[in-house]
Parts: structure tokens; C-alpha cells; sequence
């Protein structure tokens, strides 16, 4: 008999400690810590390993100061895309006089690819929140609404029967009810007003214009043309074909009047596109004679200027409200690119530099190997509207990084 009541015993303390476990790590209100590596890095008092309340409250002294300016805000990788934000300063006013509460800051906003949060990150203040925790996990790009409100995530999933696809889900930036776009998308590019998609078809590609949320969707052109890559042109578009040293490569004016596409740029061996946002320029690069060149198109003249630097152009961003260019330029170029770079054969070592086309000259902003003693490889440079801070993203391993202009 004390044989029996000594098993029941154990019986109900084991089933006690279950019950605690379940509460502990799977009761809503939890916050969980669970040694998942923390893709943020150490900073302040927080503790390695320390994953984020689902409250997403703020973490301070977050991101590491790796040299004056320079900012590594993450460890781990991003989704390639973020928006970044000018926050204005919050003013208190009295008759006598008038108090900054909060100064002015810029806001990064991106995706973390292993688990599809959406993060904030207060450049100046060094403070990070989550914004949003909905779960898509293994997304690889994002393309955001210039002001931050909504980003459209693009992520493998393998259907029922074994065949991989690629899915497009509209997140809302605070995290409400979002929608999928088409699946199989090949590319989409948001503005604030528009959004374009690319879907490819058995004979070439359809793409199509809608509204943000999903509504007024119009096919914009059909194409017998495949793997093409899109940017907003002022009021119109600009359409590369896929970039390769071994092939022609073509870029396209498309209006967005009526769909027609005419020839800008081609033929070209591995020629990659940067249009200006005003729809005045596009910055190129192609492979001449087996050298990597850079120059800029006049898109009114139709004439071209060589820039005194070398670099693809998906390594740029232009300069908000005049003629320049931030670009991440290679301390060495060799290889066959963009091949090899695309290919992850490759990798660069960069030095940032501001290019004034007027001039073409060419300003060292800050060489991160010198001054970090880090080597990066920087693609999806991004600016805020106030020319403040550059963000940009590592290729060697996926971490965001921020320098303060």
C-alpha cells in the first residue's frame, strides 16, 4: 500500500512540474529565453542569448560602436531591404520658451530573415524595439514603402507535392493583418503611392502596377523579355536584364502611361542599373574588355560620363535632392564579375566614397578596414531623407550596419 501511494505521489509532483514547464514557455504572456543566439549582439546589460518580450519593448545602448560613426546594428542577418527615417525632434512650448523633449533621430526599419520581425532601430539614441512579431521564417528580401508603413516580404515554402515557391506577404509595419500578393513573384518594388510586381511566365514576364494595399491592380506591360530587375525612374520605370559577363545585357525606359518600353542602355556584358529617383540619371556598370567600368547615362542627352571609381552599381545610392552618388567601391576588382560576386565565388573589401557628378569628384567618406579594423562587403545602401545617416547591409555575412554622415 505505501508502495502505491509513494508511485501516486510521484505521479502528481512530475505532472506538477510539467504543468510549470507549459506555463513557463508556452503561456502567452511569457517572454521567452531560450539560448537562441541573440542575431542583435551584446550591448548594455542584456544578456547573450537574450531573445525580446513579445511586447517588443526597447532595448538600450543596443548595436555595437565599432569606430566613430560606424554601427554594427545586428550580428545576424537581415532580409536585404530596409526603410530609413528622419524623426523629427518632439518640442515642448510654453509662452517663455520652448524644450526639446526628444531630438531629432533617424529610424531604421528591417527584417530579421530567421524569424520575419520587424525591428526598429534609433540610430542616435542607440535603441532597439520590435515592432512587430509575426513569424515568417527564411525571408530573403524586402521591399519597403519609402515611409516605413508597410514592407513586402518575399520567403521559399515547399508545397505539398516537394515544389519550392516563392510567397510575397504585405506586412503592415505595426504588425495588423497583412495580405499575399501572386505567388512566384519575381521581384516588387514599392513607392508610397504605387507598387510594381514582376511575375515571370513561360514566355517572358507580366508586370503589373496596384495601389499599396492590394487594390487597382493593371498589367503595365507583357514582355517576351525574362529575369528582368525594375526601379522606380521619376514618373516612370527603368528594366534591366539579368546582369552576366557572358551575355548582352539591355536596360529599358517603361512608362507608366502605357507600358512601352524603349531601349536606353545595351548592348552590354554584365551591365547592372541605378536609376536617379528624378528619373534624370542612371548610374551603370558593365564589363569592358574584361575590366569593371562605372559611368552615368543623361537620360534626356543620352550621353554618358565616365565616373573616376569603379563599382557595380547595386553597390550605390543616390544622394537625396542633388547629383550624387554614395558608393561602397572595392579596394581590389578581379574575378569574373558580377558573376562570381553574385555567386558568393567573390567577396569585396569597400571604402565608401560620396561622387559629385557635376565635378566628378570623388570623396573617401570612411574606409571600415581602416578605421574598424572590419572588412565589408556592402550592398542595399539606403539614406534617409535628410542625407543623415548611410545604412547598408554586409554580404560576407548579413549583418546591418549604420554610419553617421
Amino acid at each position: 500500500m505505501k508502495r502505491i501511494l509513494s508511485i501516486v505521489a510521484a505521479i502528481i509532483v512530475l505532472l506538477g512540474i510539467a504543468g510549470g514547464v507549459y506555463y513557463f514557455f508556452f503561456e502567452s504572456g511569457a517572454s521567452l529565453n531560450v539560448g537562441v543566439p541573440n542575431p542583435f549582439g551584446a550591448s548594455g546589460d542584456r544578456v547573450e542569448g537574450e531573445v525580446l518580450g513579445p511586447d517588443g519593448a526597447p532595448i538600450q545602448g543596443a548595436g555595437t560602436v565599432v569606430a566613430p560613426k560606424l554601427i554594427r546594428i545586428t550580428e545576424g542577418p537581415v532580409a536585404k531591404g530596409v526603410a530609413v527615417l528622419a524623426i523629427p525632434a518632439v518640442t515642448s512650448s510654453t509662452t517663455a520658451s520652448t524644450t526639446i523633449v526628444s531630438p531629432a533621430d533617424t529610424e531604421v526599419r528591417f527584417v530579421e530573415r530567421q524569424s520575419g520581425n520587424v525591428y526598429t532601430f534609433r540610430v542616435h539614441d542607440r535603441v532597439l524595439a520590435r515592432i512587430s512579431n509575426k513569424t515568417l521564417p527564411g525571408i530573403q528580401e524586402a521591399a519597403w514603402v519609402p515611409d516605413g508603413s508597410r514592407v513586402y516580404v518575399r520567403y521559399l515554402i515547399r508545397a505539398t507535392d516537394g515544389v519550392e515557391h516563392v510567397d510575397t506577404y504585405a506586412l503592415p509595419a505595426d504588425g495588423g493583418e497583412g495580405y499575399f500578393l501572386e505567388q512566384d513573384l519575381e521581384q516588387v518594388v514599392a513607392r508610397n503611392d504605387v507598387v510594381f510586381s514582376l511575375l515571370p511566365t513561360r514566355t517572358g514576364s507580366v508586370g503589373s502596377l496596384s495601389a499599396p494595399d492590394g487594390t487597382n491592380i493593371r498589367t503595365l506591360f507583357t514582355s517576351v523579355v525574362s529575369r528582368l530587375r525594375t526601379e522606380f525612374s521619376g514618373e516612370d520605370l527603368v528594366a534591366t536584364t539579368k546582369a552576366s559577363t557572358g551575355l548582352d545585357g539591355y536596360s529599358f525606359l517603361v512608362s507608366r502611361t502605357n507600358g512601352s518600353l524603349t531601349r536606353l542602355l545595351g548592348p552590354l556584358r554584365g551591365l547592372t542599373t541605378l536609376p536617379s529617383p528624378d528619373g534624370n540619371h542612371v548610374l551603370y556598370s558593365f564589363s569592358d574588355r574584361g575590366k569593371l567600368a562605372t559611368q552615368v547615362l543623361n537620360t534626356a542627352t543620352r550621353t554618358a560620363t565616365p565616373l573616376p571609381l569603379a563599382t557595380l552599381a547595386e553597390k550605390c545610392v543616390w544622394a537625396p535632392g542633388k547629383e550624387g552618388l554614395y558608393c561602397a567601391v572595392p579596394t581590389a576588382v578581379t574575378g569574373n564579375l558580377p558573376d562570381d560576386w553574385y555567386q558568393g565565388a567573390r567577396t569585396f573589401t569597400d571604402r565608401i566614397w560620396y561622387i559629385d557628378l557635376s565635378s566628378r569628384l570623388a570623396t573617401l567618406i570612411v574606409d571600415p578596414a581602416q578605421v574598424g579594423e572590419v572588412e565589408i562587403d556592402a550592398i542595399a545602401l539606403t539614406l534617409d531623407p535628410q542625407e543623415d545617416v548611410l545604412v547598408f547591409t554586409n554580404k560576407k555575412d548579413g549583418s546591418l550596419w549604420s554610419y553617421d554622415l
